[in-house]
């Protein structure tokens, strides 16, 4: 059975499993590349649990004062104008501001959007589709803890 504070935190979204799944169909021309290409980088620590399907392992920045950065090798150019930031069970690790920048080669990079951190997931939408092969995330408005990225899902 379960109990009437478990179920609450469920329906609440407060819990600490994975708020997106990938899709398990064969990916359409141009979408984003399988994760199984993607490698991570950047200024945060361990970057590579970001993208390591693993929700309660993350990258985390090294304090929370400063800007922290990751970037996303897709392995190829793929096309995609959604990217969800799931902090996993560090609920206060967001940052107050997340800009995207993206490129095809990994030098030059255009900022693309920039959007308010929030709690537990944090979900950027571009206004239109955009085909690259990095994904450059700045938090550039620290929060009040060190910026933790537990799993990034894009689309």
């Amino acid at each position: 059975m379960i109990g009437p504070g478990v179920l609450a935190l469920a329906v609440s979204g407060c819990g600490t499993g994975p708020i997106y799944t990938e899709g398990n169909a064969a990916s359409a021309i141009g979408s984003v590349p399988g994760r199984g290409l993607w490698e991570a980088y950047g200024t945060v620590q361990d970057p590579a649990r970001a993208i390591d399907g693993n929700i309660h392992t993350a990258a985390v920045a090294a304090d929370a004062d400063g800007p922290a950065q990751l970037v996303i090798d897709l392995g190829k150019p793929g096309t995609l104008n959604m990217i969800v930031i799931d902090h996993g069970a560090n609920e206060f690790g967001f940052a107050r501001q997340v800009v995207v920048h993206t490129s095809l080669d990994g030098k030059r990079f255009v900022r693309r959007h920039a959007a308010l951190g929030t709690r537990r997931v944090s979900t950027l939408l571009l206004m239109s589709p955009v085909l690259a092969r990095y994904v450059r995330l700045d938090a550039v408005a620290p929060g009040t803890r060190p910026w933790s990225v537990a799993e990034v899902h894009m689309q």
